[in-house]
């Protein structure tokens, strides 16, 4: 089976002080042990980078835009990007 990845879970997959990240860690990386397909899309990339680049204040992460692309390419190692196609 193949899953399409929430951008939520995405980011708190590699961000270690987020309260959530345990379980979504867990959770994602036995699927991938299991074999299974997690994807992300061209969507996930702009929810991401919006987030990350919003100050805390405003209950994003904080990052330069620098950091976010470093993490987005983090996040786009481990999680195949779905082809934009008129079916998405």
């Amino acid at each position: 089976m193949s899953y399409l990845l929430d951008t939520n879970c995405a980011w708190r997959r590699f961000f270690v002080t987020d309260p959530a990240h345990q379980k979504v860690k867990a959770k994602i990386d036995d699927l991938l042990r299991q074999g299974e397909i997690i994807y992300i899309t061209a969507q996930n990339m702009v929810e991401f980078q919006a987030v990350a680049t919003r100050p805390v204040s405003a209950n994003g992460l904080g990052l330069s835009t620098k950091e976010a692309n470093q993490e987005a390419r983090t996040i786009q190692a481990l999680f195949p990007l779905l082809p934009e196609t008129p079916d998405i």
